[in-house]
């Protein structure tokens, strides 16, 4: 067995702050227009962040779009969940955009780009037929890739080209709240077509590939556009179907549109796919990063770590930079009450501690100043997300009816968007770094403070339980690290080299929530790997409540009084240090090897008393037998009682338990003994992490994480 927690951390600092984490929301969830009303204040925390999300996305209520009011938590409600939405009912943003539609109407007779001009690289020609100029914009933006067939799509074949659902719902929620700005000249007719289609489950089937997002997001908006129009080869789906929008709309009792001066580019000449999608990444970027300082805390318990190096000294004051000192108060309530992690310091001479890791290693130790950065990105990502989609009209031409005045500009570029995904993403794959890192620290036999080798719960011989997830995660951390390459140095000049700048916006976050995919794979491993190190250091502690009286016992029949506390003390420092040396041993020979070497402790504390050769070994022999016996006992014990499905619950933390009780008994994964000690085949390591990476995918351990950080 493993040394006590307490024999292998003799030296730590830690002082740890009372209190609990306290929400600071400052004006982020406030629901009322104005500028900067939903984004996140100097003192908001990335744990408020995903309250306010989780509560917004499952509110029940319905979304009222004004244009400035939307937070991304009702984006991802409207896109995951089916809230309802609709145009406000304010008098004053119908007047909006019922002028606005008015004050085009009388400059058809101008040169108005995109309602009398041609597109982009096209402007220098005109027409006088506004309304076929936005079916002729919707034909050639009609040009993506889909199934061609009905029955490829019943099948699924093909659909891998089309975006995901979640993201189209998302983009017409955020393109009608941009919309209702009243810049656009867009009829509220048209808002209500998308409404009606969010409300009544139509989601437009879109290609996945083909923007650029400059002008906008062209060809994903126009398919949404053509599916209000009933375009005849516009597919949907609806009640777990594909159907074509015009099947849909008969279906569910609607009536399709026909688009007016401007309305087709309204439409289709904005950011909101792009912000849609980035809107569901960051979410989901937000949770890993809680997930991963909730997976560095119970690392630190897995590895009897230091709660000192989250002392409030080492961030609140010596290098106060927000976020770190966020995620050091995390980590830091997280440890609070663990009967794992050394939380005193115990000052010891040199001689005495000798051999022994002084601090933690660089992953744990540093996790804080490492992390802080990186949730520094991402809330700064959500500040400039949430004026994205709540507050932002992304067209072009714009109209500025306090001035009777049309504005010909870039506000369509989607470089915000695409920048918050470069480094959500580059936040992504770091987070991956510092859990690898951990994970492999807890594997290695040589590094993990005697945890067996592979965290196998058998002899090792035999049980290489976690070294094929070692490689897994290898696999994961390297594919992190090509993900994070940038996505805006491969911008190529395009249409007639109008669109000579864009921002690949979309593709940025399409890599992104690639890079979350492949994040949750590696920090699900790492849960399933540190759960099991915890409840190994569980059988441990039992292990050592009898294994240091049998030492004591021995000594002093053997060796009588001069079995003193000193001799005792340097026999049991032996037994320790070389049993954090021996742990890829089978059982019996560590055992052996432990007692080898603790005679030499003996013979040295023992110097210049007569003690015989035939005493040692007696000793050496009996010590070994009867610690062998005392392991095989206490591990069958501990695999037979009832606790053995959550044997780490009375030494975590009150707040990593949560966690822990959410894996094994919700998800339903407990620790693993191994199936050549068995005789039998269980459920392969692989099914029992792929639950843990469904629960993490699902939303599942969202509100699991709030409930043990808040």
């Amino acid at each position: 067995m493993a040394p006590s927690v307490d024999s292998i951390a003799t030296s730590v600092a830690n002082s740890l702050s009372n209190g609990l984490h306290a929400a600071n929301g400052g004006d982020v969830h406030k629901k009322t227009a104005g500028a900067g009303s939903l984004l996140p204040t100097t003192e908001t925390t990335q744990l408020d962040i995903v309250e306010r999300i989780l509560a917004d996305a499952g509110a029940t209520d319905q979304i009222k779009l004004d244009g400035y009011t939307l937070s991304l938590g009702d984006v991802v409600g409207a896109a995951r969940r089916g809230r309802s939405v609709k145009v406000a009912d304010s008098p004053h943003i119908r007047e909006k955009i019922d002028a606005s539609v008015e004050f085009l109407r009388t400059q058809l007779d101008n040169s108005v780009y995109g309602v009398t001009t041609g597109f982009g690289g096209s402007a220098d020609t005109r027409t006088e037929d506004a309304i076929s100029l936005q079916k002729a914009l919707l034909e050639h933006q009609l040009c993506g890739v889909l199934p061609t067939s009905m029955d490829d799509f019943a099948l699924g074949r093909g659909l891998e080209n089309s975006l995901p659902l979640e993201v189209v719902r998302g983009a017409m929620t955020i393109r009608v709240n941009s919309l209702t700005r009243g810049h656009s000249a867009v009829r509220i007719v048209v808002l209500e077509a998308l409404t009606n289609f969010l409300n009544h489950g139509i989601t437009p089937i879109v290609p996945l590939r083909g923007t650029i997002s400059a002008s906008g997001d062209l060809s994903p908006l126009s398919y949404i556009a053509a599916s209000i129009t009933g375009h005849p080869d516009s597919k949907v789906h609806v009640d777990g179907k594909i159907m074509s929008a015009q099947e849909a709309i008969a279906l569910k009792g609607l009536q399709p549109v026909v688009l007016g001066p401007k309305e087709g580019l309204g439409l289709v000449n904005g950011t909101a796919v792009s912000a849609s999608m980035a809107t569901l990444a960051l979410t989901d970027a937000h949770v890993l990063s809680l997930l991963a300082q909730a997976l560095t805390a119970l690392t630190v318990e897995a590895m009897v770590g230091h709660a000192g190096s989250f002392h409030p000294f080492l961030h609140d004051v010596t290098r106060p930079h927000p976020t770190q000192i966020e995620v050091a108060r995390n980590i830091r309530t997280l440890l609070e009450g663990s009967k794992y992690a050394v939380h005193h310091e115990t000052e010891v001479k040199v001689k005495d501690d000798e051999g022994i890791l002084r601090q933690d290693r660089y992953p744990l130790r540093c996790s804080p100043q490492w992390l802080g950065p990186l949730v520094s990105d991402m809330i700064h990502a959500h500040a400039v997300l949430s004026l994205e989609a709540g507050q932002s009209t992304t067209d072009n031409p714009l109209i500025d009816l306090e001035n009777k005045m049309t504005h010909h500009g870039g506000a369509f570029m989607a470089s915000s968007v695409g920048n918050t995904m470069e480094k959500t993403r580059l936040a992504v794959a770091l987070m991956g770094k510092v859990s690898f890192t951990q994970l492999t620290e807890m594997l290695n036999a040589g590094m993990n403070r005697a945890l067996p080798s592979c965290l196998a719960a058998e002899d090792p011989s035999l049980s290489y339980h976690c070294k094929g997830l070692d490689i897994a995660a290898a696999a994961y951390t390297s594919e992190l690290g090509h993900l994070a390459n940038p996505v805006s140095t491969h911008v190529q000049p395009a249409e007639m080299g109008n669109q000579a700048i864009n921002s690949l916006a979309l593709i940025s976050a399409r890599r992104t929530a690639e890079a979350n995919d492949v994040l949750s794979l590696l920090l699900a491993t790492h849960l399933y790997c540190v759960l099991q190190a915890v409840d190994l250091r569980a059988m441990e502690l039992e292990h050592t409540k009898a294994f240091e009286p049998m030492v004591t016992e021995l000594l002093k029949q053997h060796f009588g009084a001069l079995a003193t506390a000193e001799v005792e003390d340097k026999v049991r420092k032996s037994i320790y240090k070389r049993l954090q040396q021996n742990n890829s041993y089978d059982l019996e020979q560590r055992w052996h090897d432990t007692f080898s070497v603790a005679t030499g402790a003996v013979v040295e504390a023992l110097a210049g008393q007569e003690v015989s050769l035939a005493s040692l070994n007696a000793w050496k022999v009996a010590c070994a037998e009867k610690a062998i016996a005392l392991t095989r006992s206490v591990r069958d014990s501990f695999w037979a009682a009832p606790s053995s499905s959550s044997p780490a619950l009375k030494y975590l933390s009150p707040r990593t338990r949560v966690l822990y009780s959410f894996i094994r008994e919700e998800v339903g994964v407990k620790a693993r003994r191994g199936d050549v000690y068995l005789g039998k085949q269980e459920v392969t390591i692989g099914t029992n992490v792929s639950r843990i990476y469904e629960a993490i995918k699902s939303g599942r351990i969202a509100p699991v994480l709030v409930k043990m950080m808040a």
